[in-house]
């Protein structure tokens, strides 16, 4: 596996570096997600949205004062407030600030990759979503179609080699970014249990 990673690395464009250099931090925020939520019950998937708009609010906030035009995904907090509006929830607080300084070359498109990216885990949510809830329960947020035209345009420029400062950058954006929502997630995961607890 790790020579593989070293393979996509040295072989690849930047979209496999990233991918490489993130794996375990994906990999450890999907089964906190998971943890945190569950998308069993209603409230389960309303809980998974407060999540994703907590998280979502500074870093969407950090990109509109940070990247080009060009590198800020479409704006979702507002597709989550509607559907958490339909299912009777509150929108919450947003998560502390997104507290990565746009210093290098690349931190924007790093960013920018992950917020994108999760445009195709979300097609998959959304199909669960549709069966658990029995094609009621409203996705305007999983099933966001301007996120997923962001990510084809990404594509192009994240599938070239990228020199190595951009990579760096990108990195380390998306590094932070992983960071940032699982920090959120477990917080929510220990609500969770808190509430499971009492009497």
């Amino acid at each position: 596996m790790a020579g593989s990673k070293r393979q996509a690395r040295a072989d690849g464009g930047l979209r496999a570096h990233l991918r490489a250099a993130t794996m375990a931090a994906h990999d450890l925020l999907d089964a906190s997600m998971q943890a945190a939520s569950g998308w069993q019950q209603r409230a389960d998937y309303a809980r998974f949205l407060e999540l994703q708009h907590s998280a979502r609010a500074p870093l969407e906030d950090w990109l509109e004062a940070n990247a080009p035009a060009a590198l800020r995904p479409p704006r979702q907090t507002a597709l989550i407030a509607r559907d958490l509006a339909a299912l009777g929830h509150a929108v919450p607080d947003p998560a502390a600030a997104f507290a990565h300084p746009r210093s290098e070359r690349g931190d924007a498109l790093g960013a920018a990759w992950v917020l994108a990216g999760s445009a195709l885990g979300n097609r998959s949510i959304a199909r669960q979503v549709d069966r658990i809830g029995g094609g009621v329960w409203p996705v305007a947020f999983l099933g966001d179609g301007a996120m997923l035209e962001f990510w084809q345009a990404l594509r192009e420029r994240i599938e070239r080699r990228a020199d190595p400062a951009e990579a760096a950058g990108a990195t380390r954006a998306a590094t932070a970014v992983f960071a940032h929502f699982l920090s959120v997630s477990n917080a929510a995961s220990r609500v969770a249990e808190r509430a499971d607890m009492a009497p």
